[in-house]
């Protein structure tokens, strides 16, 4: 059962709604604040889904770039998961 109370249940939606933004290349108007590990680790893992959302859109994608991106966001998902304790899901 989900321990998170209702308001942290609300920032983590705020907080993934803004991500996808930011990763679809929509300004979101966010500001990161936290510990320097934090802040990295969440613009690591923006940026690595940015960049393959990106390549996936992208009319000339290839199957290479698109394993390369997707292995570089997995590594970055999982250092956000383990530096926030957050499930990256996007």
């Amino acid at each position: 059962m989900d321990q998170k109370n209702p308001n942290e249940r609300k920032a983590l939606k705020s907080f993934h709604a803004a991500a996808a933004s930011y990763i679809m290349g929509t300004g979101t108007g966010v500001k990161l604040s936290g510990s320097k590990e934090k802040i990295v680790a969440t613009k690591n893992v923006l940026e690595a889904s940015r960049k393959l959302y990106a390549e996936l859109n992208h009319p000339q994608a290839s199957l290479k770039k698109v394993s390369n991106l997707l292995e570089s966001k997995r590594k970055a998902s999982k250092e956000f998961q383990q530096v926030t304790g957050i499930n990256w899901l996007l």
